[in-house]
């Protein structure tokens, strides 16, 4: 399987603290059927630079490999859109995942929809793909749930929480994700891990939820070959 948002890198924002905890996470997914994880550490929202998590990015593959742990990272970046971030991905100051034209970004909970539908029309016209993380954790997607399908129609990708669909966000949220995933707009699942203990990246929890509710396919789509497909730059694929 491929994690493709997990906030792995130590000690760079509200993620892996250390790495000791990069470590412990990492043998969690592995020992849940993950080997490839998407270092998606917020990417404009913590006091770093793009130095320093290549720095921490390679130290923690090094680690990895020491430990003969079976984990390959690649990298990524969870952006915080502003009109700073706008720039920032014009510059190419940001990091894509995988050095690909994907883009995963988040918003303000409270956004407004028409803020979001410029930002998204904007990028896309950088032609850049767009992956919108955790769309069901929005106040102005909740509100106004429509909002998520017009951006699945416009070509984003939304990837789903599976904190969100195992209620730990609360009921509305995973309303909204099971929602978003039973009418086939979702392409990716991903954990969103931030530490071993609470939000962690163990799978096994969601994979028992999915098997009594989806076809083997789509959960493979999910989990495997959309992540998969994003990390090499190619375009996703939807089942329905």
């Amino acid at each position: 399987m491929v994690d493709l948002h997990m906030h792995i890198l130590p000690g760079l924002d509200d993620g892996a603290s250390s790495m000791e905890e990069s470590i412990r996470m990492a043998r969690q997914a592995a020992a849940g059927g993950v080997n490839y994880i998407a270092a998606s550490s917020h990417g404009n929202y913590y006091d770093y630079t793009v130095q320093e998590y290549v720095r921490k990015f390679r130290l923690l593959q090094k680690e990895l490999d020491r430990q003969q742990i079976p984990v390959k990272i690649f990298p990524s970046m969870e952006i915080f859109m502003n009109e700073r971030a706008m720039q920032l991905i014009r510059d190419r100051e940001l990091l894509f995942i995988n050095h690909t034209r994907y883009l995963m970004i988040e918003f303000d909970f409270r956004e407004s929809p028409e803020r979001v539908c410029r930002m998204v029309a904007d990028l896309q016209q950088m032609k850049y793909n767009i992956i919108l993380a955790h769309p069901e954790r929005y106040t102005f997607i909740q509100e106004d749930p429509e909002l998520a399908y017009y951006l699945a129609e416009r070509g984003c990708v939304l990837q789903v929480n599976k904190g969100s669909i195992l209620g730990e966000f609360g009921k509305k949220c995973r309303e909204m994700a099971i929602r978003m995933v039973d009418d086939g707009i979702v392409q990716v699942i991903a954990s969103d891990a931030h530490d071993s203990l609470h939000r962690t990246p163990q799978m096994d929890e969601l994979i028992h939820y999915l098997e009594q509710r989806y076809t083997s396919m789509e959960i493979k789509m999910w989990l495997s070959e959309n992540p998969s497909r994003i990390l090499k730059g190619n375009p996703t694929i939807r089942l329905r």
